[in-house]
């Protein structure tokens, strides 16, 4: 367990050193978030769709910066043999992911929480009442969104671990393709008049933890020797 704490704090400290790509995370929060919500929230009247804006953009633009994070902590260690050393640690496999799943998740959804903020702030600015978010889009913004961002950044490293160079460059483009279509069709698979209750973030919540202990069981197939082979 320390060491599994260990590799997370290291995972944390290194996204947080990097400037780059925490500069290209917050652009994209105030870029998609923040015209996204702005445009949605001005042709609707104000904060109408406050509750359904958050409960479907948020957890894009979390999933976005898991795998923004995830190819810092997973591909960019292995393409630098630096996963090397960790595999010669006394950890197990499901001990280095399991960290690294923890170091990526915790400042990916630090950031989503602030795209959240971005959200409600705007609604706010746009109406002249104040505008709070509903109980259940509460929970769902503290339970189910670190859930799937931790779901994404572990099936995420599970694959970046497992493929090589090549098969790790198709899968980024299949993502960023799926991201840009999550992002422009989610607001699209509710109606108007979809309301966010206790079941929907009950389903949600559901969804994420089964996931999880899905892409928890898929690193049983994870093998140093595969690892080391893949390595450029």
């Amino acid at each position: 367990m320390n060491g599994m704490l260990i590799v997370a704090q290291k995972e944390i400290r290194q996204i947080l050193k990097s400037r780059n790509v925490l500069a290209s995370a917050i652009i994209f929060v105030i870029v998609f978030g923040g015209f996204s919500s702005l445009s949605t929230l001005t042709s609707e009247g104000g904060g109408g769709p406050l509750d359904q804006l958050v409960f479907t953009l948020v957890p894009v633009l979390g999933i976005f910066m898991g795998y923004l994070f995830s190819s810092q902590a997973f591909l960019r260690e292995k393409q630098g043999g630096i996963v090397e050393t960790l595999l010669c640690s006394p950890l197990s496999l499901r001990e280095i992911w399991m960290g690294k799943v923890i170091g990526v998740t915790v400042p990916a959804y630090g950031l989503t929480l602030l795209a959240a903020a971005l959200i409600l702030g705007l609604a706010n600015s746009l109406s002249q009442m104040t505008l709070l978010p509903s109980l259940p889009l509460i929970a769902h913004l503290f339970t189910t969104v670190p859930l799937f961002i931790a779901a994404t950044v572990g099936l995420l490293g599970f694959a970046q671990l497992l493929l090589g160079l090549r098969e790790n460059q198709i899968l980024n483009f299949a993502i960023i393709f799926a991201l840009i279509f999550l992002l422009t069709m989610s607001q699209a698979l509710f109606g108007s008049g979809f309301t966010i209750s206790w079941v929907v973030v009950g389903s949600s919540l559901a969804i994420a933890i089964l996931l999880l202990i899905a892409t928890s069981w898929l690193t049983r197939f994870l093998d140093k020797e595969r690892i080391v082979i893949t390595i450029p």
